[in-house]
């Protein structure tokens, strides 16, 4: 794992974003969207808290760190196995990014 901080984080979460569609309701199943706009929120709310900027209640925060707990494990990014492999690099960023900001959440 490389060494991850909050700007690099930041950044990787929010690169993610578009490339997995998140914003994209047509993009998905009619029934998968509601998980996936939930997490794209809790990516949202995250960044900003990973920038410093005040965004949320230890409420808030709580269900941002589940819901992105959640999104790793739904769509299989703790799973190496499940990436197409022209994306591995970057797949493995972004799972580094997500990691570290459940941890930086939960302080």
């Amino acid at each position: 794992m490389t060494s991850m901080d909050n700007k690099q984080a930041a950044s990787l979460i929010e690169k993610w974003i578009p490339y997995y569609e998140m914003d994209e309701p047509e993009a998905w199943e009619r029934d998968e969207y509601p998980s996936v706009k939930n997490a794209c929120k809790s990516m949202r709310l995250a960044i900003q808290v990973l920038r410093g900027k005040p965004a949320a209640g230890d409420a808030q925060l709580k269900e941002a760190t589940k819901q992105l707990e959640q999104f790793l494990e739904e769509h299989y990014l703790d799973d190496p196995d499940e990436w197409e492999k022209e994306n591995v690099a970057f797949v493995q960023q972004v799972l580094e990014a997500i990691q570290y900001t459940i941890v930086f959440l939960k302080k």
